[in-house]
C-alpha cells in the first residue's frame, strides 16, 4: 500500500541557476586540468550544452546533470577570472594549505573547487563571503566525504577573513 499524501513526496531541491553556473565551472576546470582543454572551446561547449550530461556515462548509478539553465555569464566570468588571475588564486589557496599538501598533489577535483571559489572570494567583491563559502562547501558534499569538505571550508573561511569582512 503506498502513500500518496502531499507529506510522504521527497522534495527534490532544484538548484538555482547561479549554482549550476558554479558547478559547471569546476566541471569545465577538471576538464581543462585533465584533458587541456582550452578555455574558449571549454566555455563553448559547456554554454552550447543542450540538456543533461552524465558525468560518468559507463556507470548506471551516475549522476545527471541539466546545466542549461545555469547563469551563463556568471559560468564565463568564472572561467575567464580564474584563467587570468590562476597565479593569485594558486597562491591565495596554497597559502593556507598544510605544508605537505601543495596545490600540485591536491586532488583535481578539489583544485577545481578551490580555484572557482578562489576566484569568487578574491575577485567578486559583490558576492558575500558566506555565499561563497557555502555554495562551494554544499557543492563538495556530492564528490568527497567531509574531509575535503572541511579542508574547502577552512581556506575559503580564511581567505575571506584576511580580504573581505564577513
Amino acid at each position: 500500500m503506498s502513500d500518496n499524501s502531499p507529506n510522504s513526496a521527497k522534495k527534490v531541491k532544484t538548484p538555482s541557476a547561479r549554482s549550476l553556473s558554479r558547478l559547471g565551472a569546476v566541471l569545465a576546470l577538471y576538464q581543462m586540468d585533465i584533458a587541456g582543454t582550452d578555455l574558449n572551446i571549454i566555455i563553448d561547449e559547456f554554454v552550447n550544452a543542450r540538456g543533461p550530461s552524465a558525468l560518468d556515462d559507463d556507470n548506471p548509478d551516475s549522476m545527471q546533470i541539466d546545466l542549461s539553465t545555469m547563469d551563463k555569464d556568471l559560468f564565463t566570468d568564472i572561467l575567464h577570472g580564474m584563467v587570468a588571475n590562476q597565479k593569485e588564486i594558486d597562491t591565495a589557496i596554497h597559502d593556507r594549505l598544510n605544508q605537505d599538501w601543495p596545490m600540485a598533489r591536491i586532488d583535481t577535483t578539489l583544485r577545481a573547487i578551490f580555484r572557482a571559489s578562489g576566484y569568487e572570494m578574491l575577485k567578486r567583491a559583490d558576492i558575500p563571503p558566506k555565499v561563497i563559502i557555502n555554495e562551494y562547501v554544499e557543492m563538495s558534499k556530492a564528490f568527497f566525504d567531509g574531509r575535503e569538505t572541511n579542508m574547502i571550508n577552512g581556506v575559503l573561511d580564511s581567505i575571506a577573513k584576511d580580504i573581505r569582512a564577513l
